[in-house]
């Protein structure tokens, strides 16, 4: 009997898709590998896998079966002596189960060569990513870039949806946002920290100028903001742990009334 050959090959799109096809033919297949499968590699071995499962499904027995793929990093690693991918151990479940009552080969070809069978799985890969992703994603196992990715990405957008929900702190966040980073690491628009780079010469408090103006100056200590510090944090002079405990509405408040770190 001839054997049937199969022929597959799955391309990136935006997202991966997987095509096969055998030579009579009887069985296409595009799949939707949906947006987390960005590894090439993934798709060549689903492909193989989704050809293997479609011959068991159809109970194929004592034949010689030849499957054709233009990848050779698949073939090489379904040939390896040890396996560390997932995907990879399913496609291999699946040939072994479907080898069980049949001869099968696996087979490189040079892709875009003219080879028919080739230009036909090209097709339908490419119609992949017109199909309907059906169940969940991820449809195979991540890598472990796409993973981090991924999560990162979903950490931003759950940060930006929390940060435009917050009243009161929409456009202005960025300059709030400096002005806390500021005064806790010093490098702010006081005078201490201006002297410091070389933009002013004199690093005492713009309004008492008793003292350097500095974070700890402004926020517990200076006289001429005693009223602002009363009327926000209920004390004229206070601690650093009550800046700290204090609402960041609060501390936001008080240094837009001192007009300091515009």
């Amino acid at each position: 009997m001839e054997p049937p050959g199969i022929q597959m090959g799955p391309k990136p799109n935006k997202v991966l898709e997987r095509g096969a096809t055998n030579r009579d033919p009887d069985c296409e297949i595009s799949i939707n590998l949906g947006n987390y499968a960005t590894n090439v590699f993934q798709a060549e071995i689903t492909a193989i896998s989704a050809c293997a499962q479609e011959m068991i499904r159809k109970s194929y027995t004592n034949k010689r079966i030849q499957i054709i793929s233009d990848s050779q990093a698949a073939l090489k690693a379904l040939g390896a002596v040890e396996i560390h991918s997932r995907v990879v151990k399913d496609c291999m479940d699946s040939l072994t189960k479907l080898a069980e009552h049949n001869s099968i080969t696996l087979k490189w070809i040079r892709g875009r060569q003219g080879h028919v069978g080739n230009e036909r799985a090209d097709f339908l890969a490419k119609k992949g990513a017109e199909v309907p992703l059906i169940g969940p994603e991820p449809t195979c196992g991540l890598a472990y870039r796409t993973a981090r990715r991924v999560m990162k990405d979903l950490l931003r957008e759950k940060h930006i949806s929390h940060w435009a929900k917050v009243p009161g702190l929409r456009h202005s966040r960025i300059n709030q946002l400096r002005w806390i980073v500021g005064l806790i690491t010093g490098h702010c628009p006081l005078m201490r920290h201006l002297t410091t780079i070389g933009v002013k010469n004199d690093p005492d408090c713009r309004r008492c100028g008793e003292e350097e103006e500095t974070s700890l100056h402004i926020l517990c200590e200076c006289p001429a903001l005693a009223a602002a510090r009363y009327s926000n944090f209920g004390a004229i002079i206070i601690e650093p742990k009550e800046v700290t405990d204090a609402p960041l509405e609060t501390v936001l408040k008080f240094l837009k009334e001192t007009g300091l770190m515009e």
